[in-house]
């Protein structure tokens, strides 16, 4: 018997995304392309990614995230500051380095 739809957990969006990178790359390491066009055809494709484009995953909100102390620092420093990131249910974001290795360990 098929369970309700749900709405997916942070670590299920985080691992769908990561999955898609690891796909990208391997994509693109498979490619004849020069080093060069490697590189920009794989950052061009997570970035169209990111902006909706793939197929298999939306696309998400990229804002900045400053730690709470930076707008007053970059006051007292006399310099602009980011904007604070809206509360979003669902960030993936902010330890994707941690989880990226790991899960290109497993696709193969």
């Amino acid at each position: 018997m098929r369970s309700r739809p749900r709405q997916l957990t942070v670590d299920e969006v985080r691992d769908q995304f990561l999955t898609r990178v690891w796909h990208t790359i391997r994509y693109w390491q498979r490619l004849e392309e020069p080093g060069g066009d490697r590189i920009e055809g794989a950052i061009f494709s997570v970035l169209a990614m990111l902006d909706g484009s793939a197929v298999d995953l939306p696309g998400f909100v990229i804002a900045p995230a400053p730690h709470f102390s930076d707008k007053r620092y970059c006051i007292e420093q006399r310099q602009n500051y980011f904007p604070e990131t809206p509360n979003v249910e669902c960030d993936i974001g902010g330890r994707l380095h941690e989880f990226f290795h790991a899960k290109g360990r497993q696709i193969v």
